[in-house]
């Protein structure tokens, strides 16, 4: 194989993939692992506010 069919071939392949327009778009990575993330945080504050009202009331009865 020459210097110049080389070149032709891989001029020719490079083209030919430029050419793709139909590609689907990418898929949605861990997407249902971050809802659950955002969702968690979301609920945080309340739990944090309901634990610190349940640890006030234990340590009232303990007195």
């Amino acid at each position: 194989m020459t210097c110049r069919t080389a070149v032709l071939l891989c001029a020719s392949l490079l083209l030919g993939a430029c050419g793709q327009g139909d590609n689907p778009p990418a898929p949605k990575l861990f997407k249902d692992q971050r809802d659950a993330l955002d969702k968690a945080k979301a609920i945080d504050p309340a739990m944090q506010k309901q634990d610190d009202e349940q640890r006030k009331s234990i340590e009232q009865q303990t007195k």
